[in-house]
């Protein structure tokens, strides 16, 4: 299962939209239209896509394309593009979905619960 919606050029985000957000799941595709992201925003997709470009990493520069599907649950559906991604290729993720977790012992989590400045 993947979105059913054609590509679009990421160069051309539509202009930030206030009231009028779009939450929802979103596809992101390199040169060749294959998928290289899986993600989902509770509030504005084009602001978080935005927010990819902005930074530098995986997304940022392989990224082209863009689609997307408004969603009421958009984690949840989120979480079912990339089980049927994940299905239909070994197991694996999209390659920009491949982050790799931060280690946290039992003294970081304990100074990200409470908010001590020593977690670094």
């Amino acid at each position: 299962m993947s979105i059913a919606a054609r590509w679009r050029s990421l160069a051309r985000l539509p202009a930030p939209r206030g009231r009028d957000a779009m939450p929802g799941v979103y596809e992101l595709a390199d040169a060749d239209k294959r998928v290289v992201y899986i993600g989902q925003s509770a509030t504005d997709v084009p602001n978080r896509l935005r927010q990819h470009l902005a930074k530098r990493g995986c997304v940022a520069e392989r990224a082209v394309y863009w689609r997307y599907r408004y969603s009421r649950v958009p984690q949840a559906e989120e979480a079912e593009l990339l089980a049927a991604y994940r299905a239909a290729h070994g197991g694996e993720l999209p390659p920009c979905n491949r982050a790799t977790p931060l280690e946290r012992d039992a003294g970081r989590r304990a100074a990200e619960l409470f908010g001590s400045r020593d977690a670094d």
